[in-house]
């Protein structure tokens, strides 16, 4: 795996030569400073981007965060009291649509304190509160200094959050006393990146705490905990039975009411205290707070804080199947650990080096889904699963998952696969961290169940590498990448949108059997209003005779940067409409039928609404069902229409498929529109999409 602090370097170092934007402008919103408020406060935010012409306006994801425009780019944001804590989406809105998001945190119980300069030098150190947030910056080619006053024993968490606030800052944390001498120094803790320090001073004084960046950028903004209250590590078991009643023991530091655990972080004991819980009832969906650093696809939980005044809450996940706890000693074959299938494991690595063996029996032709959850519920390790049968022998192994295509970076460290069973016998399941790490982070659930056909599927933007929202200008369409992300689903997929604003529709898109990704086309009639907001998209399929139906969940590039990035889980799919379209191609609306194995001959029409366009348009591939291709084709700058012609392999399936084509048109544009001066963008739009049905291949 890669190093994230060589990650976070190459990310900077390519922002420079990350490609422009080729077609009309696009807004983006690239950063937000500060990153978080407090629940009942005002902060002023000032935004950074590209294309913000008319950003008058931001929108969140909770009606109780408003914000009002002062100036070009900055806003006052008032937070009212009843937003809970957690993480919310913010976004910028102006004349060239609505923004992709940036990550805004909203705290309770903590003094909000703004970063004054200079303070970066230790006499020069900023005093602040115990339990506050600091919203600063990082300074170029230097440190930022804050003074706290503590007591002997307190036990003082700082906690840095940048990575997790889509800043692109990689922090170093450093304490000192108020003589200089070096007490801790961090090493990055949160996914590999964000530092976190448990400190207990070891006197009645002052100390300092110093906020670096690795490499000494300027201008990345950061949010800075500093709190003697409840912090809460991890919890176990992590995942729970929808409805069922459980014991849930909280691991964590200033936890009321704890007691000391036989678990260790920077050399302090953590607390552990024992909650009674029960699950909710209803499975359905994953509900989170803070959002998760990789995307959680069939995960199904929640997140919640089971401390009023904790600093942060846990996660847990909802089990389909019953519960087993990891019982050591289960670290060789010869200990292996008795279970049941199907079950849902909930394991840990009790030390460095640690690993858990289970044994169960199974019959010829059995096959098992193996899941293993630990980065998709913020658990720092890189577990893998190794599956051998009585005699030692391996028959499978499981690593990491999920798809990387196009604005998709989905990737996760996470084990996935099926197990199938060669014979009748005993067989056993070794896991174990990658690297050998143990102790109280380290935890896995794994899931060990029968396989169910399913799919969880996810929207991505169509900039590749830029976080975006589909802008549909007037008479023409955008469009939304879903990748179904199927588990064991062979199937058609049908996906379906919802919350459109008058004038603009998107067509049900029917999603080849072998297809893993689809277009979901949006459209909007000549004349339709402007407008921005937040629409639903859901997927559904006939598995087993039964209809199931499931969320599209959104994911978002996190930064603007080419190649090396990663996709954040975000809660809204979000679009505008503006002004008229420079052209529109559309496809027949009728459904259009061929026969396997043969040829489809129609024709596509382009519709011109700018005067001063009339240069050709080109008909490519956009993403064509498995089986289908297309011959690149224009439509002449002195034509209307063009034949367009399909070809279907003798190997796809009967059924209804969903067609679009992409164009591709150089379009005389001024962003002023009294400009004389029209060069020529790029501008490649969807058509509208075109139903095709295929029949059994002709005798």
């Amino acid at each position: 795996m890669l190093n994230m602090h060589r990650f976070l370097t190459l990310v900077f170092l390519l922002i420079a030569s990350a490609p422009a934007h080729a077609q009309l402008p696009l807004i983006r919103l690239d950063r937000i400073t500060p990153i978080g408020g407090k629940a009942g406060g005002e902060v002023i935010v000032d935004i950074a981007g590209r294309d913000l012409d008319d950003a008058k306006s931001l929108r969140f994801d909770h009606p109780g965060i408003r914000a009002t425009w002062l100036k070009d780019r900055q806003f006052k944001v008032a937070i009212a009291d009843d937003v809970p804590a957690g993480n919310y989406e913010l976004r910028a809105v102006g004349r060239f649509g609505i923004s992709g998001a940036r990550l805004f945190a909203v705290q309770h119980g903590l003094t909000e304190v703004a970063e004054k300069e200079p303070n970066d030098e230790p006499e020069k150190a900023q005093i602040v509160p115990m339990n506050c947030a600091i919203n600063a910056t990082s300074d170029n080619n230097g440190d930022d200094f804050y003074r706290i006053t503590a007591k002997k024993g307190e036990r003082i968490t700082i906690d840095c959050f940048a990575y997790r606030l889509d800043s692109q800052m990689t922090p170093i944390l450093l304490v000192t006393s108020a003589s200089g001498t070096e007490l801790m120094q961090s090493k990055p803790y949160h996914h590999r990146t964000d530092p976190f320090l448990d400190f207990v001073a070891p006197a009645d004084g002052d100390y300092l705490v110093r906020v670096n960046d690795m490499t000494f950028r300027g201008g990345l903004p950061y949010r800075l905990i500093i709190s003697n209250l409840p912090h809460i590590e991890q919890v176990y078991p992590m995942a729970v039975q929808p409805g069922v009643k459980t014991d849930l023991t909280l691991f964590g530091r200033n936890l009321p009411g704890g007691k000391p655990s036989p678990w260790k972080t920077h050399d302090s004991v953590l607390d552990q205290l024992v909650l009674p819980f029960t699950a909710p009832s209803d499975p359905t969906r994953f509900t989170f707070s803070l959002h998760l650093p990789s995307s959680s696809l069939n995960a199904r939980g929640l997140q919640f804080w089971p401390i009023r005044n904790a600093i942060n809450p846990i996660t847990l996940t909802f089990a389909d199947a019953p519960i087993t706890l990891d019982q050591e000693p289960n670290d060789s074959a010869e200990s292996a650990q008795s279970i049941m299938l199907p079950t849902v494991i909930c394991g840990r690595f009790d030390k460095p080096g640690d690993a858990d063996w289970y044994r169960f029996t199974a019959k010829k032709g059995d096959s098992f889904a193996i899941d293993l959850l630990c980065e998709r519920l913020e658990l720092p390790g890189d577990p893998f699963v190794i599956a051998v049968d009585s005699k030692g022998n391996e028959i499978a192994t499981f690593d990491d998952h999920g798809i990387n295509f196009n604005a998709l970076a989905q990737a996760n460290r996470d084990p996935v696969g099926v197990l199938k069973i060669p014979a009748d016998g005993e067989y056993k399941l070794f896991v174990q961290e990658r690297y050998r790490n143990g102790g109280a982070r380290y935890q896995y659930v794994l899931r060990v169940t029968p396989v169910v056909p399913d799919f969880y599927p996810v929207v991505v933007h169509e900039t590749p590498n830029e976080p975006s929202c589909p802008c549909v200008r007037a008479g023409g369409s955008a469009y939304y990448e879903v990748c179904l992300n199927r588990r064991n689903h062979t199937g058609p997929v049908v996906i379906e949108a919802a919350g459109l604003p008058a004038g603009v529709h998107c067509e049900p898109v029917h999603v080849s059997p072998q297809g893993q990704f689809a277009n979901v086309v949006i459209t909007a009639q000549p004349g339709a209003a402007e407008w921005e907001g937040s629409i639903k998209l859901k997927a559904w399929a006939i598995v087993d005779g039964k209809k199931i139906e499931r969320e599209v969940r959104p994911l978002q590039r996190r930064w603007p940067v080419a190649n090396i990035n990663t996709s954040v889980m975000l809660r809204d799919i979000c679009l505008a409409v503006r002004e008229t379209a420079p052209y529109a191609v559309r496809l027949p609306t009728d459904p259009q039928t061929v026969a396997a194995g043969a040829s489809l001959e129609t024709s596509a029409k382009v519709t011109r609404y700018w005067p001063d366009f009339k240069a050709k348009v080109q008909l490519i591939n956009l993403n064509l069902p498995p089986g289908f291709s297309f011959a690149t084709i224009d439509i002449g700058a002195d034509q209307t229409e063009a034949k367009i012609k399909l070809t279907v392999a003798a190997n796809v399936p009967p059924g209804d498929y969903t067609v679009v084509l992409r164009t591709d048109a150089q379009v005389p544009y001024a962003r002023d529109p009294k400009a004389t001066a029209r060069p020529n963008v790029r501008v490649a739009d969807p058509t509208t999409p075109m139903l095709v049905r295929v029949t059994q291949k002709s005798p």
